[in-house]
């Protein structure tokens, strides 16, 4: 959540940038930085930020797992041997002749 008092003008944080960037690293906040009283971007510790992206990558990976037992579930699969010969023909390519 955002609160008003993360929300700090571009200049403040220009003028203060240590201590803004120290405060950030020892209280995992992140602030908004404005321009003009428009929010311009977003600051926080490099910790904050990869623990964002590593729950968004499980995030990710979560859907993908659900949207694939979703697809077997629906009969949306097939043998890997008859993708591949499929994506093969579809190519133009020929496959060895050992190939079942």
């Amino acid at each position: 959540m955002i609160r008003a008092s993360n929300i700090r003008k571009l200049s403040d944080f220009r003028q203060n940038a240590t201590s803004h960037l120290d405060r950030l690293a020892e209280t995992g906040a992140v602030e908004i930085l404005t321009v003009n009283g428009e929010a311009k971007g977003v600051v926080m510790a490099p910790h904050v930020f990869d623990e964002m992206a590593d729950q968004i990558e499980r995030l990710e990976t979560a859907v993908a797992i659900r949207r694939g037992l979703a697809d077997v579930a629906e009969g949306r699969t097939r043998p890997a041997r008859q993708a591949i010969k499929d994506l093969a023909a579809e190519l133009g390519l020929k496959l060895d002749a050992d190939s079942k």
